[in-house]
């Protein structure tokens, strides 16, 4: 009986911890959900479906159009020429034209139907880019929220202890009431920023799982943790990777070739076009006839515009106006790329200098706490100073972690600057 007991209660067990590992979360994963889930990039995937109509569009210009008809009538007067009392008539016809000309208006709306795919996919990369970058953010703050909850749990111990310890003392008269008081509002006080640093992960935590559109409900325990990214590039591979696989660069590019065929559009307006067009049908009663019979008609349509009150004159004018607006956007976004690139190198090395200061001041904040305990307890440091030491060393741990945090965040800027984060390892630069 014990033993089934013990292998129910291993059992039960271990399909808690398979649960729990269900439920965890790292990077890769995040990333993987995110770019499948999250709302913004749902939304640019509809601009897929868009170009895949506007080409839908194009093409159907090389195609004629066909139309259909039919009517019924009745009336109280005579219609046919014998004088019969006819009470109505009924005909059906189809009709078929072709734009054999159009000012190179169709020509040109064919031309854009793969920019404009372009320009959709590239702004699907873009918002990718942005959304794994904002998605590292996120994630690794979720990760250093979840480590100033174990420094301010630490400090709480320490202040445990430290008040366990006093008190002991003052029962032997090595401590006065004083030194108990300043050790339970030291207590307090650590208390208090575990507290607050609870609360700071679990808003970390929510924001996350709602910017990968995860219900609070369905929250997963995020795994991970805080390091430095290795430094393998330089500033000249990085603008050389932004040039190549920068997808906002590329849309500009792309919206600069769409607007010459847009000044193409407009232009035709004053362009002449020719249509060819047939129809046939039936109709009774036949030209006032007392009978039914065919009709058919061709035709070939010329038609010039003469002046249409400048209305596409202005239509080239903005149209042009916008080309050049896309020309300005396209040299001022080389530009930014290049200033992007030097300030995420530049953020890099001063992070990683704070990281190698803050790496001393912890260790020597450790030290400091170690002299400060041993000095106390044999009576020649006084609580204060031990009191500041227990929290330099608190701080000085939440400063490391935050340094560790920036340094990722400082290689993430320069992943999504160089437009590469999506394929990035999270590792090595």
């Amino acid at each position: 009986m014990n033993i089934t007991k013990a292998f129910i209660t291993a059992a039960l067990i271990a399909a808690s911890a398979s649960a729990a590992a269900a439920a965890s979360l790292d990077i890769k994963e995040a990333v993987g959900i995110t770019l499948k889930e999250n709302a913004s990039l749902r939304s640019l995937r509809q601009e897929l479906i868009k170009a895949d109509a506007f080409k839908l569009q194009a093409d159907g210009t090389l195609l004629p159009s066909i139309s259909a008809s039919g009517t019924l009538d009745r009336q109280r007067e005579p219609q046919t020429t014998d004088g019969s009392d006819r009470s109505g008539g009924s005909s059906v016809s189809a009709s078929l034209e072709q734009v054999i000309y159009s000012g190179g208006r169709n020509s040109a709306m064919r031309a854009q139907a793969p920019q404009v795919r372009t320009i959709a996919e590239m702004a699907l990369a873009d918002g990718e880019n942005s959304a794994v970058g904002e998605l590292y953010v996120r994630f690794y703050n979720v990760l250093l929220q979840k480590a100033r909850i174990e420094a301010e749990r630490d400090a709480v111990a320490t202040s445990e202890l430290h008040l366990s310890e006093v008190r002991k003392m003052s029962e032997v008269g090595l401590a006065n009431r004083l030194e108990v008081i300043r050790a339970g509002q030291q207590l307090a006080t650590n208390t208090a920023a575990l507290a607050t640093a609870r609360g700071l992960y679990e808003a970390a935590s929510i924001a996350l799982m709602s910017y990968m559109g995860i219900e609070p409900k369905d929250r997963l325990e995020v795994e991970g943790r805080l390091y430095e990214p290795a430094i393998t590039g330089s500033r000249a591979k990085s603008l050389a990777l932004a040039e190549q696989f920068r997808a906002d660069r590329k849309q500009l590019e792309e919206q600069l070739r769409y607007q010459e065929n847009q000044i193409k559009i407009e232009r035709s307006g004053m362009m002449p076009t020719v249509t060819a067009g047939i129809s046939s049908g039936w109709s009774d009663p036949y030209r006032n006839q007392d009978r039914g019979d065919d009709t058919w008609r061709a035709e070939v349509t010329l038609a010039v515009p003469i002046f249409d009150r400048n209305v596409t004159r202005r239509a080239v004018m903005t149209a042009r106006a916008e080309r050049e607006q896309e020309r300005i956007a396209l040299e001022q976004k080389n530009i930014d790329i290049k200033a992007d690139v030097e300030t995420a190198w530049n953020d890099i090395e001063t992070n990683r200098e704070n990281l190698r200061a803050s790496e001393k001041a912890l260790e020597l904040a450790r030290e400091s706490l170690r002299l400060s305990e041993v000095g106390f307890r044999e009576g020649v440091t006084p609580q204060l100073d031990l009191l500041t030491a227990q929290s330099e060393l608190t701080t000085a741990l939440l400063e490391y972690n935050r340094a560790r945090y920036n340094c990722i965040v400082a290689a993430v800027a320069l992943k999504m600057t160089e437009g590469t984060i999506t394929g990035w390892n999270g590792e090595s630069l």
